[in-house]
């Protein structure tokens, strides 16, 4: 686990003392040496250069356009964060996220005496910012992943932050020791005692580790750049890294798709060999043998055979992978041409078909954006006829944090209710246990929505 006290204490000694010798390069010299541009020496007084501990140059390939904004993750005493706001302009905005208070007053020194008025900067940690979800358009960082323990939860919080289609470009260390396998990837189990976070060495990881880690956040074009002159060890060496975030609803659709062409569907955890819960509600509100159903994430869920069974015929099954319902085809026989099929991720659904009954699993959880849960409500309503009626079940609050590799949102009824906007109201709640074919138990919480009649 990454040592944040020595991280500071370290960053607040080169905060207070920029002369000294760390055992590390920095300063204007260093500067030059990633090729840093001329300019950019010409415009920054010359002593906030003192502080340049740069391990690469992350605007050499950087797209960073005016009036855009810009995170510096690790700002330090501000060097990038102010190159970033000349790139951006006076219409953009330059946010600097740093752990260290005393380089988050330096760097905040250094703006006024830079004459910038398009700089913020934030004390903070990496996995938890204080910035609106999908408001970023650019992620910088120089050297400071590397010093988290968790580099998960870091991209995850810069996938969040983010807006679809956002990039990051980034210069940190990496391993380039050619340890074992048993060693590589695996964050300090291979260090030494003289290894240490602060000085960048313990934190690093092999290249292809990164890479995937950065994958598996939901970004795409992820590319190792190149290697730069910067050591912190023998085993230690600068890179540059670049990726674009993959937009909520495509990685929703490859998630999926990959899923049910990799995994036997029966064997999944929410797996139903019987949804009585769904059928048992849908019976319960009195639904017409006509009413039309849309049944929303079905995947490959066996609802769709239930219903045909007891009669229903004005089924619409939506899913955001098509290899799921074709999964479904297949199944349904000779009845697979009475549903409706529609591939679509629901951020993007639109029907001018209403509908009477909304039936949902297990999709609702999975918006962990409040912006795509207020989205969700509105295709919702704007789905339903008048008076119609939304089933949509969660995990509970001490259900399953995640799901299918996926962060999630529990709830209860109170945590519900502060979710429905005007014009739904909740006239049921339960909780109930499912069993999963691993013979585990899942906790899910059921709640029955009706579309107010205005």
């Amino acid at each position: 686990m990454a040592d944040v006290k020595q991280i500071i204490e370290l960053y607040s000694e080169l905060a207070d003392k920029p002369e000294k010798d760390f055992g590390w390069e920095k300063g204007i010299e260093n500067a030059k040496a990633h090729n840093y541009s001329k300019k950019w020496f010409e415009k920054l007084p010359p002593e906030v250069w003192d502080y340049c501990a740069a391990v690469g140059n992350p605007f050499e390939k950087a797209d960073i356009k005016e009036g855009s904004t810009v995170v510096d993750l690790g700002c330090g005493a501000g060097v990038d964060l102010l190159i970033s706001a000349m790139l951006v302009g006076e219409k953009g905005r330059a946010i600097g996220v740093d752990i260290t208070p005393k380089m988050v007053k330096k760097a905040k020194e250094h703006a006024v005496l830079a004459g910038f008025t398009n700089v913020d900067v934030l004390e903070s940690s990496f996995d938890d910012i204080d910035l609106e979800d999908e408001s970023v358009d650019v992620v910088i960082s120089n050297g400071a992943i590397n010093l988290t323990s968790c580099k998960e939860s870091v991209f995850a919080e810069i996938y969040r932050i983010l807006k679809p289609n956002g990039k990051i470009y980034f210069a940190d260390m990496i391993d380039i020791s050619e340890n074992d396998d048993s060693c590589s990837g695996e964050i300090s189990s291979c260090a030494s005692e003289s290894q240490d976070w602060a000085n960048c060495v313990a934190g690093t990881l092999k290249k292809e580790k990164l890479i995937e880690i950065i994958s598996k956040a939901g970004f795409a074009d992820v590319e190792c750049m190149g290697l730069t002159h910067y050591k912190t060890s023998e085993t230690t060496c600068g890179a540059t890294f670049r990726a674009k975030k993959i937009a909520s609803d495509k990685l929703r659709n490859l998630h999926w798709d990959n899923i049910f062409k990799t995994k036997d569907y029966t064997q999944v955890l929410w797996h139903q060999d019987s949804p009585e819960i769904s059928l048992r509600l849908i019976k319960e509100i009195n639904a017409d043998k006509n009413s039309s159903i849309i049944d929303v994430g079905c995947g490959a869920s066996l609802l769709v055979d239930k219903l045909l069974e007891n009669g229903y015929k004005g089924i619409t099954l939506l899913d955001t992978s098509d290899t799921s319902l074709n999964i479904v085809k297949k199944r349904l026989g000779s009845d697979a041409d009475v549903p409706k099929y529609i591939c679509s991720d629901i951020m993007n659904f639109s029907s001018s078909n209403k509908f009477n009954i909304w039936h949902d699993r297990a999709v609702f959880h999975f918006l962990v954006l409040k912006k795509e849960r207020v989205k969700y409500f509105e295709v919702l309503q704007n789905s339903l006829k008048p008076g119609g009626i939304a089933i949509i079940n969660t995990f509970s609050i001490d259900g399953p944090t995640q799901c299918a590799g996926l962060d999630i949102v529990q709830y209860d009824r109170e945590k519900m209710l502060q979710e429905l906007p005007l014009g739904v109201m909740l006239v049921e709640y339960k909780e109930h246990t499912h069993s999963t074919p691993k013979n585990t138990e899942q906790k899910y919480s059921s709640f029955v929505i009706r579309k107010v009649i205005l």
